[in-house]
């Protein structure tokens, strides 16, 4: 299947999502603009504090003035104290102190009159106060802040409660030490789901700064870094509503090698939802012509049913969009090579919900069928497979009347077995069966939990009498033949026992450490076999991997910098099996 049919789909996809933004209701939220000689938004605890010739407007057509501003965007209210005066259609009044609690639809106001008097609007009534009432106790406290830093500060800011706060021009506080200007800055903090959608891949440290935005949008830029493109800028931009979202980035935007990605979803109904992935490679010099252009489109269609799913999923592969280049081998860079190959695959699977739920052990199953269309094949390979997976719930073994979790002991164990007949005449077995024994331990000095795992894995290939000319006997490159891999005829048993046990002490700090001993079939022979490919961080992209070593153990740490940035660092030991020690190098995350 060519180009045509992903595009179009793609097309299609973005038209249904743009009539999702077209009626999609927004939850009722409250517009405030803000202005004051200073305004400091304090991100670790999400506060908006403003001082000097604070002046405020609200959706409503309200103005207040004042001398100092709190707002808590968790809690959704405000308060405005000092030479108060408020501006309605109504008429205008003068006050101490202003409250606005938006989730109750009161104001609470405490007016300058001849005689002492509180007052409460109702619903943004201010014809009519309700004088006299009682009022919440904490009404009009103020944060103190004399321990914190704020992030960033600025002279305006336009609220949406419960949604987002954009600032104009501020300065951004580096870790306390630069301020950085900026001509904005936006934030969201809304319970919108979809806006927290990412396109862009890993990366060892990411600072966003997200300069545009609305209640329906993001704009962002990325200053990104990871071993293998060093630093890099990087572009994302959100869509989103309640029931749909699309997510366009292009990563990394100052290299060469650029992922352009386009994620769209929409839930047209309470029980479908289709959703796509695109993405588009292309090497080029900024927005040269690129030197190579490839293209994959993953589209997916979900449908609930009472007591499984049905999902339709189709991958369209082209290799490469550009023309044949004029020698019919080469770009002018002979490292960039022309492949006109496309394919597809397509899979449609029914896959259940948990059966057993209350009894000892559970069950969900899976089946169905799918379809592989290569044009380097001349005939189309059709699958269809049939698997289930057999479990328990965390069994706690300390029998224990009470629900305290202090140094209880769980059992978990699972089964999982499928079967994958092709067109082609054989069929793939793939079995896996766990058992572990967890331990949660609390002190003064932190939360421990430990665990002891074993599982095993077993896939088959079975090609009947045509066995070995599937699987002949495998020589390495220098012409030895191994005799565990001389008995491999498509079989293979990958046994692992794990022990782990990770501490932590609240949220500043955590490490675990994970110890495992590889037993597999065919066992480990150093250098027969290549090593898998790592991803940006270093790390092998899959496991289990023929040829794995028979030992290794893994050490991660995390700890906070700062109260909205952590660090995390591990590295794995592979106790110098064939000349191997440490992985290739440390992974390193900067989280935020």
């Amino acid at each position: 299947m060519g180009f045509t049919s992903p595009r179009a789909l793609v097309v299609l996809l973005t038209a249904l999502i743009a009539s999702t933004f077209t009626w999609a209701r927004a939850d009722a939220q409250s517009l405030i603009h803000l202005k004051a000689g200073r305004i400091a938004f304090y991100y670790d605890r999400f506060l908006l504090e403003a001082d000097g010739n604070v002046r405020v407007t609200t959706d409503q057509g309200i103005t207040m003035t004042g001398d100092a501003f709190s707002m808590d965007l968790r809690l959704n209210r405000f308060v405005i104290a000092g030479h108060v005066h408020v501006a309605s259609p109504s008429g205008a009044q003068d006050g101490a102190a202003l409250a606005d609690f938006f989730d109750f639809n009161r104001v609470y106001f405490v007016p300058v009159t001849a005689e002492p008097d509180r007052w409460t609007f109702l619903n943004n009534d201010f014809a009519h106060p309700a004088k006299g009432r009682e009022m919440p106790g904490d009404t009009f406290a103020l944060p103190d802040l004399s321990r914190s830093t704020p992030f960033l500060t600025s002279t305006s800011a336009v609220v949406s409660t419960r949604n987002f706060v954009r600032f104009g021009s501020s300065v951004l506080d580096v870790y306390g030490a630069v301020g950085l200007p900026l001509p904005s800055y936006y934030l969201n903090f809304s319970t919108n789901q979809h806006m927290g959608v990412n396109s862009l891949s890993g990366a060892t440290y990411d600072a966003t700064y997200q300069f545009a935005g609305g209640a329906n949008s993001i704009s962002a830029l990325h200053g990104r870094y990871d071993p293998t493109n060093n630093w890099y800028l990087s572009f994302e931009q959100h869509l989103a509503s309640q029931k749909a979202y699309a997510v366009f980035s292009v990563n990394p935007a100052t290299r060469p090698s650029k992922f352009w990605n386009l994620e769209l979803s929409d839930q047209p109904t309470p029980h479908f939802q289709i959703s796509t992935f695109t993405q588009l490679h292309t090497f080029q010099f900024w927005l040269t012509r690129p030197l190579e252009a490839s293209q994959f489109t993953s589209v997916q269609m979900t449908q609930a049913l009472p007591h499984s799913f049905v999902q339709l999923t189709s991958t369209f592969v082209n290799q490469s969009l550009l023309g044949r280049p004029p020698n019919g081998l080469f770009f002018d860079d002979p490292s960039h090579t022309w492949n006109p190959d496309h394919g597809s695959f397509t899979n449609l699977g029914v896959s259940s919900y948990e059966l057993g739920r209350g009894s000892p052990l559970r069950l969900t199953y899976r089946y169905g069928m799918g379809v592989i269309d290569d044009l380097n094949l001349p005939y189309k390979i059709w699958s269809h497979y049939l698997g289930f997976t057999l479990y328990t719930p965390s069994i706690d073994l300390s029998h224990r009347e009470h629900d305290a979790t202090q140094k209880d002991l769980f059992f978990n164990a699972a089964f999982d077995k499928q079967r994958t007949w092709y067109s082609v005449p054989h069929h793939i077995d793939q079995t896996s069966t766990t058992a572990s024994l967890s331990r949660i331990m609390d002190s003064p000095h932190g939360h421990v939990t430990s665990y002891l795992q074993y599982s095993v894995g077993n896939v088959g290939d079975y090609y009947g009498a045509a066995q070995r000319i599937a699987y002949p006997v495998i020589i390495a490159q220098n012409g030895v033949i191994d005799r565990g891999y001389a008995a491999f005829r498509g079989f293979a048993t990958f046994r692992t026992l794990s022990f782990g046990t990770v501490f932590a002490n609240g949220s500043n700090f955590a490490l675990s450490v994970v110890a495992r001993k590889h037993n597999d079939f065919p066992a480990p022979v150093p250098g027969f076999f290549t090593l898998p490919p790592t991803d940006i961080f270093g790390r092998y992209i899959y496991t289990p991997y023929f040829g794995q070593p028979p030992y290794d153990l893994t050490a991660d740490v995390r700890m906070r910098l700062t109260p909205t940035m952590s660090l995390d660092v591990s590295r794995t030991y592979y106790f110098n099996f064939g000349g191997m020690r440490w992985s290739p190098r440390f992974v390193i995350q900067v989280l935020q």
